[in-house]
């Protein structure tokens, strides 16, 4: 295929996050799609899961604009089932001034996106550049091929957060149009990580091991610190543990602390956050949770950041 046939493969875009300073460094266009295989109780992105687009209702930026006879729905459980939701709303998500109710979720060309992409490119320096998120970026695997091959061929810096579950094609067909790898690792215990993900570890840990031993990307291990699932010096201790029997082509890891950011976003989805009774960590506490980390890998020189 042709660099430019590559523009005109679709996906599904939930956010672009512009001028952002997280996910890679430097300045950072941040490209999210949409569909996760993963359920994390926790998830700050409740709207990345499902594949296909759908209505989110955030009635506190309602302004009662008067364009509707009926008025719309304050919460999701006046509009009904989901079939009568969309049924009942009909042209108000596409009309409604200050996004209240909004559909989430965009089908959009690589060649699309990357014109967005290519707006920021002045800003990124030598550092900066795009970062696929999501979501997991890996469940469209064409599509997020092609944002990386469109960048790659523009000598923009390219990175992939990802879970790491998926198949190793997959990865076989990103990693050559990578930079950076941004590896998320939330539990080496099996059980656990079904328990609160949906899904056990096995292809994840796999996956790991053997991008570990590929000289490139470069390679950085992220930990979602989760109360009541891995913020204890056990859990942390057995995944650094397991970063350092990978060696050295660990560039760094990444504590990133629980936040409840994404809670809002249960509500407009007509869902529960199931992981409401969790306190946040405090910042003492995670500085002695990054202690425990760093002295599990400090024969290997790993850094440790709070943060990524």
């Amino acid at each position: 295929m042709e660099i430019g046939d590559w523009g005109l493969v679709e996906g599904i875009v939930f956010d672009i996050q512009r001028y952002s300073v997280h996910d890679g460094p430097g300045l950072r266009t941040n490209v999210f799609l949409k569909g996760c295989p993963l359920r994390c109780a926790w998830c700050a992105n409740p709207e990345s899961q499902n594949l296909q687009p759908e209505l989110m209702l955030a009635a506190h930026s309602c302004m009662t604009c008067g364009q509707f006879v009926t008025p719309c729905p304050v919460c999701w459980e006046e509009a009904g089932s989901a079939d009568l939701r969309i049924a009942q709303l009909g042209e108000r998500p596409f009309v409604c001034p200050t996004g209240a109710i909004h559909w989430v979720g965009e089908r959009r060309s690589a060649g699309d996106v990357m014109a967005e992409v290519r707006r920021d490119a002045p800003f990124y320096d030598r550092s900066g550049g795009l970062t696929l998120t999501g979501g997991e970026a890996t469940m469209q695997p064409a599509f997020a091929e092609a944002l990386l091959r469109l960048a790659q061929a523009e000598g923009i810096h390219t990175a992939l957060e990802t879970s790491g579950h998926t198949q190793w094609s997959v990865f076989e067909r990103l990693l050559p149009h990578l930079d950076l790898l941004l590896y998320d690792l939330k539990h080496v215990d099996s059980e656990l990580h079904r328990r609160h993900t949906g899904l056990d570890n096995a292809l994840i840990l796999a996956n790991l091991c053997r991008i570990a031993d590929l000289p490139a990307p470069k390679l950085i291990v992220r930990v979602p610190v989760i109360p009541g699932f891995n913020a204890d010096a056990a859990s942390l201790s057995a995944i650094a543990a397991f970063v350092l029997s990978l060696g050295r082509r660990v560039s760094e890891i990444n504590l990133l602390p629980y936040h409840t950011l994404g809670k809002s976003k249960y509500q407009a989805l007509g869902r529960d956050y199931p992981w409401d009774d969790q306190p946040r960590l405090t910042d003492a506490e995670m500085q002695r949770l990054a202690a425990v980390v760093a002295t599990e890998v400090a024969p290997a020189g790993t850094p440790v950041r709070i943060g990524g």
